[in-house]
């Protein structure tokens, strides 16, 4: 499944309101935004659903309100549309439908109805008010189309790239204790990469580490070779005291032999914007092969690379999504990156009062379409507000991204 369309709006009614409108989704989305303009936020509503929707995690007791209405597989079937409504810690209400048929539909009170397949009729049901039905109700015989959910929910992934991405933790393993930490891995927490690492070494051997050698050299980190090792050190100059992560066997952290070096760079030792390249190709290259993910987040993508790196990198993904059934989502304000990612791509976030609006091809097609007539390059089209009803002037715009 594919997240079509999403609308959300959060404590309706009250000073702290804010709302979703207008994110219609393709295959490849590039998010761009002013800062504060809501670009991680919408990322972190689409993650937060899909954890609701997967694990038992608790149901946030703030923002008083949430809803989500999620719209899935929209272009050829009948679309999926899954609206799940929470306020203060409870469900108070969720519905799931396939075009014109109800297949969930529960309210308040824990007290529902769904579509039993293998019975062929609805049957009634009864949850805690705080958790999902969806999740709760799992079953492959009669409620197929909950176990959908649950897929796409299961294998989200989200990344923010302007954080560590693990380069400040070591995992403590033994070679031939795989299966404890296979036991205990945690495949959404980004920082377990060095754990993430060593599995996809032991799963898939050359292809898998010579992906990961590839990639990098692609994007202008030329490898020679990868793999884990004991740390001269567990704390480098600077850095807090580095988090461990699977307590079995001996310390061990990423390494890598750049091409025109003879030594090892352990994992502290690279740049920031080298390790979190280098930590995004590892979890995605082992995903894609151990199990194919259904959307990845990725917000600041590029923060911290320079413009040849950061393009490179999003070419990379962009080119592994296209080939793939996976869904990619991107946030960006960095000029570089916008102009290295087509305008089709992209949704343009037009901050109101309490809203975030999406501008898009297909939402304001009028202004894409002619802005490929103007000659200029595409931080112009975000920066001079050309999606807009009413393009700012560009003395004003200076200030507002700088």
């Amino acid at each position: 499944m594919k997240l079509h369309r999403l609308q959300y709006i959060q404590d309706r009614g009250l000073a702290t309101s804010w709302q979703l409108e207008g994110c219609d989704l393709d295959t490849v989305n590039l998010i761009v935004g002013r800062n504060a303009s809501g670009k991680s936020r919408i990322l972190q509503t689409i993650n937060l659903l899909g954890r609701l929707l997967s694990s038992t995690t608790a149901i946030p007791s703030a923002p008083k309100q949430q809803c989500w209405q999620a719209t899935f597989d929209a272009d050829g079937d009948a679309p999926k549309c899954y609206t799940l409504e929470i306020s203060r810690g409870e469900v108070i209400r969720e519905h799931y439908q396939v075009g014109d048929r109800v297949l969930l539909d529960r309210q308040d009170t824990g007290v529902g109805t769904i579509w039993a397949d293998d019975l062929k009729i609805p049957i009634r049901f009864h949850t805690p008010t705080d958790r999902v039905a969806a999740l709760l109700r799992r079953d492959r015989i009669q409620h197929p189309f909950v176990e959908e959910l649950y897929n796409w929910a299961q294998s989200l992934m989200y990344f923010r790239f302007g954080t560590s991405l693990g380069q400040h933790t070591y995992a403590l393993m033994q070679t031939r204790k795989l299966q404890t930490y296979r036991d205990n891995i945690n495949l959404r927490d980004s920082d377990q990469v060095i754990a993430i690492f060593r599995l996809g070494e032991e799963d898939y051997q050359e292809t898998f580490t010579d992906r990961v050698i590839a990639d990098m050299g692609h994007i202008g980190y030329p490898l020679n070779r990868i793999g884990i090792k004991k740390p001269a050190s567990l704390i480098a100059e600077g850095q807090d005291d580095p988090v461990a992560h699977i307590f079995d066997g001996e310390p061990q952290y990423l390494y890598v032999q750049e091409a025109d070096l003879v030594s090892y760079t352990e994992q502290h030792m690279m740049s920031q914007g080298m390790f979190r390249a280098l930590s995004l190709i590892i979890q995605i290259n082992y995903s894609l092969l151990a199990r194919t993910p259904s959307c990845i987040l990725i917000d600041d993508v590029g923060e911290g690379l320079d413009h040849e790196r950061s393009s490179s990198l999003i070419k990379l993904l962009i080119a592994k999504v296209e080939a793939s059934p996976v869904q990619l989502i991107m946030t960006t304000n960095d000029r570089f990156v916008m102009n290295g990612v087509p305008l089709h791509y992209w949704l343009a976030i037009e901050r109101q009062a309490g809203v975030a609006k999406l501008h898009n091809r297909y939402n304001s097609q009028a202004a894409f379409e002619e802005f490929q007539f103007t000659g200029l390059n595409n931080f112009d089209f975000f920066a001079r507000g050309y999606y807009l009803d009413e393009p700012e002037e560009e003395e004003d715009l200076v200030s507002a991204t700088v």
